[in-house]
């Protein structure tokens, strides 16, 4: 008896084995079906995706640099409200890409009656120019002539169509009268007007003096 009970445990064993064996076989067999297939899936897949990527690119077309559109010795030439001409050059001007509008400068000059024998003139470094507005913004060494007068500010914003000039910056001014300081200013061609603000002082022929501030 105890011979037949370990041939019959040898048996079952075996038979285990050989289930497992056969279990595993059809394990592998549907692995070497499944795994090329998911491995074409996938290659197809990406294909798909660097297709489509190119087509979308293709069709948005090359992306365009934007052109700064730039000119050597501009002139511009118009005239103020009270038909006083004013001509406005620098050395280089580039146009804003953002508003086609609106001139950046480099050593701007701006003329007043130029035909006449007492134009005047202002001069920057560097400025800005609004077409449609016509306001010129004045930055850095602002000089100003006017038969013979010279003032000098750091900033100044002219409307050449009401033909106004606003200091926006300290002015220092000289002449043949004597010279004088002021925390700001506005001139006006119509009459020749000019107002101080703020901390004035004048010498005139050699006297020293306050102005009224405003």
């Amino acid at each position: 008896m105890t011979a037949e009970i370990a041939s019959a445990a040898a048996e079952s064993a075996r038979e285990l084995i050989r289930r497992r064996a056969r279990a595993h076989s059809r394990q592998v067999a549907a692995l070497r079906v499944i795994l090329p297939a998911a491995i074409i899936a996938l290659l197809g897949l990406l294909g798909a995706f660097v297709i489509a990527q190119a087509v979308r690119e293709a069709a948005a077309g090359p992306k365009e640099t934007p052109t700064q559109i730039q000119m050597i010795s501009p002139h511009f030439i118009g005239r103020d409200d009270q038909g006083r001409d004013f001509n406005l050059t620098a050395r280089i001007a580039v146009r804003d890409d953002a508003d086609l509008q609106r001139v950046r400068l480099a050593a701007p000059v701006l003329v007043y009656h130029s035909g006449s024998d007492r134009p005047r003139t202002l001069r920057a470094d560097r400025g800005v120019y609004d077409e449609s507005s016509r306001l010129l913004w004045l930055y850095g060494h602002v000089r100003g002539n006017d038969a013979g007068s010279t003032l000098g500010t750091g900033a100044a914003l002219v409307d050449t169509r009401a033909g106004t000039v606003k200091g926006l910056a300290p002015l220092t001014g000289a002449g043949a009268q004597g010279s004088i300081e002021a925390g700001s200013y506005t001139a006006t061609e119509k009459g020749g007007i000019v107002i101080m603000h703020g901390g004035v002082h004048a010498r005139l022929n050699g006297k020293a003096g306050h102005g009224p501030q405003t």
